[in-house]
């Protein structure tokens, strides 16, 4: 056999991949075998490739997926080092993020402390609350939790300060906060309103959001800290609706997550959310 076509066994051999992980990469795309003999449909890949090969086991043993690996390729081949970089930068953000996920769960789960503390960490106890009306600029949207609030929030805060309404004076009276209208938890099609406070004449070239008043209400309100993840929210609303049901108050809606402070400039562990579940009696 010559010397350039090698084996799926042979090369499964030198790059230390199984022959599984090769089929899988074919199948996807990512390394595919770079010669076929056309008498016998045998497929082989080449000694160039074996580098390719490693290159690929180094990708994953970082946590890229084989999607980010693929473009990682392309962008190698293509010299193009600034969406080398920008993938890089985006992996090391989600594995300091995971570092710190986990460093937390060791802080929580070293030492003799006791099993319910678990269950009730970084959660303050629930208080009734009057919650005056507001006015607000808000707009309201379906999709995920991550893109509905992120994606209005960001446009929210491009209107406020836009040169016409920094030219009005539109100031920002209180938080960010989140208005939830769904009954039950929704994967990808949520309800969801962001609403910022202000004051000043608004100008908004979008019809799809708008300035009201949010009405006044009164609420069971616990603060919650921590990163914005679900486990976490949903310590804190248990314990406002188990809070409610003692006290015999009837829940309504819509609930209400107001951001205490900027996701921007502060650390995941310390941002600081305010759940509020609007009740009567």
């Amino acid at each position: 056999m010559p010397s350039d076509r090698i084996t799926i066994g042979r090369f499964s051999s030198l790059t230390y991949l199984s022959q599984k992980a090769l089929r899988h990469y074919d199948r996807k795309g990512i390394l595919v075998p770079e010669i076929k003999d056309r008498f016998t449909g045998y497929r082989y890949y080449t000694v160039q490739q074996i580098g390719d090969a490693l290159k690929i086991k180094t990708l994953c043993s970082l946590g890229f997926g084989l999607a980010e690996v693929g473009k990682i390729l392309s962008a190698l081949s293509a010299r193009d080092e600034a969406t080398v970089r920008q993938l890089i930068a985006r992996r090391q953000k989600e594995a300091v993020s995971e570092i710190e996920r986990l460093e937390k769960i060791t802080s929580l789960l070293i030492g003799d402390r006791d099993f319910s503390e678990l269950f009730a960490m970084n959660v303050s106890e629930p208080v009734v609350k009057d919650i005056p009306a507001m006015r607000v600029i808000s707009g309201r949207r379906t999709g995920t939790y991550e893109e509905v609030c992120s994606g209005v929030s960001t446009a929210l805060m491009g209107i406020i300060f836009s040169p016409e309404n920094r030219r009005n004076g539109v100031t920002i009276t209180g938080p960010c906060m989140s208005l939830c209208y769904d009954g039950d938890y929704r994967e990808t099609d949520a309800d969801i309103e962001m609403a910022i406070p202000v004051q000043g004449q608004v100008e908004i070239p979008d019809p799809s959001f708008s300035v009201r008043t949010l009405p006044a209400a009164r609420v069971v309100s616990v603060i919650y800290k921590g990163p914005y993840e679900h486990e976490g929210f949903a310590v804190a609303f248990g314990n406002a609706f188990r809070f409610a049901a003692e006290k015999e108050l009837e829940t309504t809606g819509p609930d209400r997550q107001v951001y205490l402070n900027d996701p921007g400039t502060t650390p995941a562990q310390e941002l600081l959310t305010e759940v509020q579940i609007p009740v009567t009696g």
